[in-house]
């Protein structure tokens, strides 16, 4: 096979090992009555309590009251729409759940589900963030959560089995849709109580279809790498399935003639995003990287490779350069070619061919 065509071959097995894994996890977890129980209240002189697998519809309805219009992230800011997203919230402060995610065992459940490799016994926190209320007619349209740190990863969504129809959990990534309907998994099950589960990527677009009957009943976690200060990089351990493919296809490629010939730096988009401001140190998300992204860490290391994060910026005042951090040269209005290289230089970018 002639050194182009069998570039271009290795670097489609890349792209088709990279995107072969869904970016969420879900399913249902059994619990028992006493962990299907929710207090609630504005003071302690009123509280609430529902038993959220056997609940009536007019307790329901005295909890949706209870509830405050749910907002949502834009830019870093919480914006109240119900054009855009019709739904009740309510803030940790405001209720109590004697569920405890991390006692269940269900944390371990989403690490394994959403993690890979060595992030599966990686320590996460799990932060409760929102009880949320879809009554009829409530929606939230196609939207990707906002980043709430360097550490956050994803998110988990735990629906209770209170009666609804509609409120299916739609997510979308380049052209694949994934649909989760809990009103038929957890709401019409016979078997033990349970809760619906997903779990997914911050980045990945998502939303909740308009609820056609009875109340949609969530909790919402936040999750987070817990930091390893000091702790190397991981390298390969617990191989997943298509790690093997993945480095006989990297192999191919560094290992092509046709590929930097006369040296250089190999770059491959991350699959995921991850967010930043300006000044961002992008080698922090080294030991953050997420699902396919850490996938390609591992195997690197695997194979000897020396690698790390870098910001690649193309054509820029006719040049291309690698750097460490995010340098926001929009901040600095129109600037000549010199002034823009000046910057980038004294800021430790480097330039490189492309």
């Amino acid at each position: 096979m002639a050194p182009e065509t069998s570039f271009a071959a290795a670097v489609d097995s890349i792209c088709t090992i990279l995107s072969a894994r869904p970016p969420y996890c879900s399913g249902t977890y059994p619990l028992s009555l006493e962990q299907l129980t929710l207090f609630y209240g504005s003071d302690s002189s009123d509280v609430n309590k529902i038993t959220l697998a056997k609940s009536t519809p007019q307790e329901l309805d005295r909890l949706a009251v209870a509830c405050q219009p749910a907002t949502f992230g834009i830019n870093s800011e919480d914006v109240y729409d119900e054009s855009y997203r019709k739904a009740g919230k309510m803030d940790p402060a405001e209720f109590a759940v004697s569920f405890d995610v991390e006692d269940s065992g269900l944390v371990d459940v989403v690490r394994q589900g959403l993690l890979e490799g060595v992030n599966e016994k990686r320590e996460i926190k799990m932060e409760l963030y929102k009880l949320n209320v879809y009554g009829q007619d409530s929606f939230f349209k196609a939207h990707k959560d906002t980043p709430r740190g360097e550490t956050m990863f994803g998110s988990l969504a735990v629906v209770y089995p209170t009666p609804h129809e509609g409120g299916e959990f739609v997510l979308r990534e380049n052209d694949h849709e994934w649909v989760v309907d809990f009103a038929r998994s957890v709401c019409k099950s016979s078997q033990q109580p349970c809760v619906g589960y997903i779990s997914f990527f911050s980045d990945v677009e998502h939303e909740v279809r308009m609820v056609t009957s009875g109340h949609r009943v969530t909790l919402t976690y936040n999750l987070y790498f817990v930091s390893e200060t000091g702790v190397a990089a991981p390298t390969i351990s617990m191989p997943t399935p298509y790690d093997q493919a993945l480095a006989e296809a990297l192999y191919e490629l560094m290992t092509n003639d046709y590929v930097l010939p006369y040296g250089g730096y190999l770059g491959i988009g991350l699959r995921r995003q991850y967010p930043v401001t300006d000044c961002t140190d992008v080698t922090n998300f080294r030991n953050y990287l997420k699902g396919p992204d850490a996938v390609l860490g591992r195997v690197l290391s695997a194979l000897g490779v020396s690698w790390n994060v870098r910001v690649f910026y193309r054509e820029v005042d006719d040049q291309e350069y690698l750097h460490t951090r995010v340098v926001d040269l929009s901040k600095w209005g129109q600037m000549t070619d010199d002034v823009v290289q000046t910057i980038m230089q004294r800021s430790g970018a480097e330039v490189v061919g492309y």
